[in-house]
């Protein structure tokens, strides 16, 4: 018997909820849930609640957490724990760092959280680097430097080598922590981070090319560059600054008033006393470092506690290629045929930059991810969903290269006529080959349309001046005027011949067009 549409409903609402895993993560500024949803792999963050309740920000001299904050993070650990029961109550880990880790009445505010429900853990500085650096190694693979979590009451600094951790160290210099020995004074707070930071070794005496910036003040910093740079493509994980726009951004930021950041709609209003200490301290770790460049990640402790879940095997995986297949997964028809579309297409690209084979992997996984859009717009929307969606493991680059691709299937050569601002950013090489890969896409999905089965044991491959399809000789009957027109266009992208070559019959070469 066919099941009815409400039991495919409540068939598919069991399913998501099934994938669902909480955090709550209880800094020293901040208190937030974050509900994943998807692979554990390349989680999608479906809910991301916060309040900033400054547990740290008013510590008293007796080392107890001011009164009015305590209660302002646990009436938000209660609203919390109600949202995740209509959640569904997927696993959950709640973890303070720390405000908590210093406070003298931290084991009341535990006691007083399991009351509500919220089984809260204090990890120490240790654990609290090792997992911040597992989250930015679980969105960047090829991470290769230094991590820095800046939190209100502590930075956490750790080295990365290959996906490995190394050296690390926990320094007493959060925004409020900093805020408070300083005595609020800007050069004595300079002194002070400098100070903390010459204790970091493996900072100051390594070569490491890349500070990788967690946090959301850091992230607030980073913001505020865009703004100045007018950057086209806000989004902040991966986004680069160079050392000297990063020292001349931190040494500004640290010397504006309190009027002039409150005019800067990029800064949070909860953020702006602990801005300027944020921009002491990271430009304290540029200075102590021979880094070249700032890299933002959006990964951070919360993604650091689901992959330390992980099975060796799982950490193994590509995330660029299992989001952009989960993201296909709620897009398009079936992930079935991207990964025949990969199979036919990546012979094509085989000579290139290795780094490449995954956005063709990618790009082909998104494929037909506008096939429930208007005809009219599916380019455009395609576009745009694989430029904005939360992949990871991707550059700024190699997000608009992907993009591109995604596009050009769906419009061709025409989708160069409107190119939109982020085009700029690709240099030729690399919009050559995004608008290669999406026309070889666009003739796959011409050829055998929506159609896995079809395309398995087709391939396109270069052969001296040429661009071949080779496919079964029973596919013979697939390859029609639009087929052809589509192959003849990616060869003259080429610039080379296309011809077809069928297989398990009297061999045919022949021109295509």
């Amino acid at each position: 018997m066919a099941k009815r549409p409400a039991e495919i409903v409540s068939n598919a609402a069991a399913e998501a909820v099934a994938l669902r895993r909480g955090v709550i993560d209880i800094g020293s500024n901040s208190v937030r849930l974050v509900v994943f949803d998807g692979p554990a792999r390349a989680p999608f963050a479906i809910v991301n609640e916060k309040a900033l309740c400054g547990l740290g920000r008013d510590i008293g001299p007796d080392g107890r957490l001011n009164p009015a904050a305590m209660e302002a993070a646990l009436e938000t650990l209660a609203r919390f724990r109600r949202l995740l029961s209509a959640y569904g109550d997927p696993p959950t880990r709640a973890v303070a760092t720390a405000a908590l880790r210093v406070a003298a009445n931290g084991a009341e505010f535990v006691e007083r959280a399991r009351g509500i429900g919220v089984d809260v853990e204090i990890i120490d500085g240790a654990r609290e680097a090792e997992l911040a650096a597992l989250g930015v190694i679980s969105f960047e693979p090829r991470a290769e430097g230094v991590i820095g979590d800046m939190g209100g009451g502590s930075l956490e600094l750790v080295q990365v080598r290959a996906g490995e951790l190394g050296d690390a160290a926990s320094l007493p210099i959060g925004a409020f922590s900093l805020m408070r020995a300083s005595g609020g004074d800007i050069k004595r707070a300079r002194a002070v981070a400098r100070d903390a930071v010459a204790g970091a070794r493996f900072l100051v005496e390594g070569k490491d090319d890349t500070i990788y910036a967690v946090g959301g003040a850091w992230r607030a910093l980073a913001r505020m560059e865009m703004r100045i740079r007018d950057y086209p493509l806000p989004i902040l994980h991966e986004y680069a600054i160079a050392r000297a726009k990063g020292l001349d951004l931190c040494d500004f930021v640290a010397r504006q008033s309190r009027e002039s950041l409150e005019s800067d709609r990029t800064v949070p209003r909860r953020r702006i006393d602990a801005i300027p200490y944020a921009a002491i301290v990271l430009g304290a770790v540029l200075e102590a470092s021979s880094a070249r460049r700032i890299v933002v990640s959006a990964g951070g402790l919360r993604e650091g506690l689901i992959y330390d879940g992980l099975p060796p095997e799982a950490r193994a995986l590509d995330p660029l290629i299992v989001a952009a297949e989960f993201f296909a997964g709620r897009l398009s028809p079936g992930p079935e045929y991207g990964r025949a579309a990969a199979a036919a297409i990546r012979p094509l690209f085989r000579d290139g930059k290795k780094m490449r084979m995954r956005i063709v992997d990618a790009a082909c996984a998104l494929i037909d991810t506008g096939a429930y859009f208007h005809p009219d717009h599916r380019g455009r929307q395609a576009y745009d969903a694989a430029l904005r969606a939360s992949l990871y493991g991707v550059s700024h680059e190699e997000r608009i290269m992907l993009a591109t691709a995604v596009r050009t299937r769906y419009e061709g050569r025409s989708a160069e006529v409107d190119l939109p601002p982020v085009d700029a950013l690709l240099d030729d090489d690399a919009r050559t080959f995004a608008v290669r890969l999406g026309l070889a896409m666009r003739f796959a999905a011409t050829f055998a349309p929506k159609a896995a089965g079809a395309l398995r044991g087709c391939a396109l491959r270069r052969d001296g001046d040429g661009v071949v399809f080779e496919a079964p000789a029973d596919r013979r009957d697939l390859m029609q005027d639009s087929a052809r027109k589509r192959l003849s266009a990616l060869a003259d992208a080429f610039d080379a011949r296309a011809l077809v070559d069928f297989v398990d019959a009297p061999a045919e070469s022949q021109r295509a067009g």
